[in-house]
């Protein structure tokens, strides 16, 4: 008769670094808005939340929380041997967010008439296109780099009040920096946007680096690379602008784990 052994843990913790007797070990912090390395060599099969993860050859595997993730979360690992099961039950922390008024944006920019519609319904659907195409590279991304240095003019999750008019919260994290700074690829990866002149992004550049995990680079002036590009960690991909909705020179840097936006500061946090 077939049996499968379950192992079932309840975690709940928030430091960056997580080991376990069976072979498992967790790099990130488990809150909204974080992300998390993992890896377990003799993993066959991972789900997290009963979506299946893609694993690397070294047992390498990644996860995120989005800004208001439930309280808890799911991972299970089926292990090569006699196909036992790991369980782990993972509490998320809630996260308090700032609310940002930002004021001067030109009323265009923040409610746009009729005969802007059809631009931003096609910028729209440019992203989500480009959002939906999968990179599979051999090398798992372990290491990241800020992609440009500047102060920090914007962070992630907070609420935005645009002219005195709420809107979405902000997904990511502004760093202003003089007009032609150089911008750099934070990982390996394939550039699967590249396009100017976009109604509320600008001009813009979306990199896949695979498992899942997507760079999105907002405001740019200059654009240094092509659609469909391979391009290394360190690269400079373009320079800071203020194409777009934008009150200045900065960079929007985006940080998406299958198509949820996740901090990007906590992407730094876990980079090895």
């Amino acid at each position: 008769m077939f049996y499968k052994t379950i192992i079932s843990f309840v975690i709940i913790f928030f430091s960056t670094s997580i080991s376990f007797s069976n072979d498992t070990t967790f790099n990130g912090k488990f809150v909204q808005g974080g992300i998390v390395i993992g890896q377990n060599k003799s993993a066959k099969k991972i789900f997290f939340d009963d979506n299946r993860l893609q694993i690397s050859k070294d047992g390498y595997f990644i996860f995120g929380f989005g800004r208001n993730h439930k309280a808890s979360s799911t991972l299970k690992i089926i292990k090569d041997s006699n196909d036992d099961v790991i369980k782990y039950n993972f509490d998320i922390e809630k996260t308090i967010y700032k609310i940002e008024k930002i004021n001067g944006l030109p009323n265009k920019m923040v409610t746009p008439g009729p005969e802007f519609y059809k631009k931003i319904t096609e910028d729209r659907a440019l992203i989500k296109k480009s959002m939906n195409k999968k990179y599979i590279g051999d090398k798992f991304p372990l290491t990241f780099i800020k992609p440009t240095e500047g102060r920090i003019s914007g962070i992630y999750g907070s609420q935005r009040i645009l002219n005195g008019i709420k809107k979405n919260p902000h997904g990511g994290l502004d760093i202003a920096a003089p007009e032609g700074t150089p911008i750099k690829a934070t990982s390996d990866g394939k550039v699967m946007l590249a396009a100017k002149g976009l109604y509320y992004t600008g001009n813009i550049v979306i990199i896949d680096h695979g498992y899942g995990l997507k760079s999105m680079y907002i405001h740019m002036k200059d654009i240094n690379i092509n659609n469909g590009d391979l391009v290394k960690q360190g690269q400079i991909i373009g320079t800071v602008g203020s194409t777009g909705r934008s009150t200045g020179p900065h960079l929007h840097w985006n940080i998406y784990w299958n198509k949820i936006r996740v901090n990007p500061e906590m992407l730094l946090t876990i980079s090895k």
